[in-house]
């Protein structure tokens, strides 16, 4: 296995300094790779040691936020003013867990540019790359840029369940015409921008908890499910800080599109529990467990449920059901990465109901 520098950052720098230098590194199109090489050492040492919260760095489709000792999220960015989707080139939300010995990145997004950003922030803020890669589940947004992790002769461990490698196989190895080069074929998830990497750790026991030891720090990976047949949770006690995955939408109307929606909801219940921690969703901004974010994301949760549930009982169909949902004014405006995610979402409930 590669080894890897673990000298920690010294602190150093004024505020005012690292702020002109961000506002210089991320006003222009240059990557955290040629930044590093041309920014000034106190800068460079510096870029570490901002408080939480603070915005390190800008991509039109994303953000690189420091929400802890050692733990980044990069948060994407996927809408336009309007509230069109605009640059997908992360789509979902992942981060980085720092450690003395290894460093677990958290998801890969959509395509291999939306993870190179990822992976330089990391070469950046560290000065080493990723030691694994963990997949929270197998769509395509969030594991299709994995290769970007593989450079500077860089090889991590790319970890998931039985269930998402083979769930990731049976999805995206499948061919279709490509319109843009007449006779070839293109796999599913080269359509949308992506590659499947297979796994290298493989989570064979999908019904308990495991424990990843970053040196300083350790990891604890959950396997839930809800979202799909096979999610993963990821809390690091030391920041109490929680990557959930698709589990959890911020501000954004969830896909239903692989979901089991009670377990969904028991998970959301479960992830939510404890009121000190923070909480990085699969999409949205980053909030705590106790916010008004995820009580409305509950609450939306819970409505989607008692619309299906009596529309089912009614003996209106799934369509049907959709076209009559309404979002409760309290929870306020969610937006949507396409049309159809309300006929997805009681689609969904109606196979369950149908399964008692």
């Amino acid at each position: 296995m590669t080894t890897f520098n673990q000298n920690r950052i010294p602190e150093t720098s004024h505020p005012s300094q690292r702020r002109q230098f961000l506002e210089r590194c991320f006003g222009t199109s240059c990557g955290f790779a040629a930044t590093l090489l041309l920014a000034p050492l106190a800068a460079r040492r510096a870029y570490g040691q901002e408080k939480a919260g603070d915005v390190l760095g800008k991509r039109p489709f994303g953000r690189i936020e420091k929400i802890g000792d050692g733990v980044w999220a990069l948060v994407s960015t996927p809408f336009q003013a309007n509230g069109s989707a605009g640059d997908l080139s992360t789509h979902s939300n992942g981060g980085l867990i720092v450690g003395t010995d290894k460093i677990l990145a958290i998801d890969s997004y959509r395509t291999r540019a939306g993870c190179q950003f990822m992976a330089e922030a990391c070469q950046f803020l560290t000065g080493r790359m990723p030691t694994h890669v963990v997949h929270t589940h197998f769509h395509f947004d969030h594991l299709g840029g994995t290769r970007g992790f593989l450079q500077q002769a860089n090889t991590p461990e790319v970890i998931m369940t039985q269930t998402t490698r083979q769930l990731a196989f049976e999805a995206y190895l499948k061919t279709q015409d490509d319109h843009n080069n007449p006779g070839l074929k293109t796999s599913a998830i080269e359509k949308w921008g992506g590659n499947l990497t297979d796994a290298s750790m493989i989570i064979e026991d999908e019904t308990k908890p495991l424990t990843l030891d970053l040196g300083g720090r350790s990891v604890t990976i959950t396997p839930m499910s809800g979202h799909t047949s096979s999610d993963l949770v990821i809390f690091d006690q030391k920041s109490q800080v929680t990557f959930a995955g698709d589990l959890v939408w911020d501000g954004i109307f969830p896909n239903f599109m692989s979901s089991s929606p009670k377990q969904w909801i028991d998970s959301v219940k479960t992830i939510t529990a404890a009121s000190d921690q923070t909480i990085v969703p699969g999409h949205g901004s980053v909030c705590q467990s106790n916010s008004d974010n995820i009580k409305k994301y509950r609450v939306l949760l819970e409505e989607i449920e008692s619309h299906a549930r009596a529309e089912f009982k009614r003996g209106a169909t799934d369509m049907d059901a959709a076209k009559s949902f309404q979002l409760p004014e309290s929870i306020g405006d969610f937006r949507y990465f396409r049309s159809g995610f309300h006929e997805i979402a009681m689609a969904a409930w109606y196979r369950e109901l149908k399964r008692k």
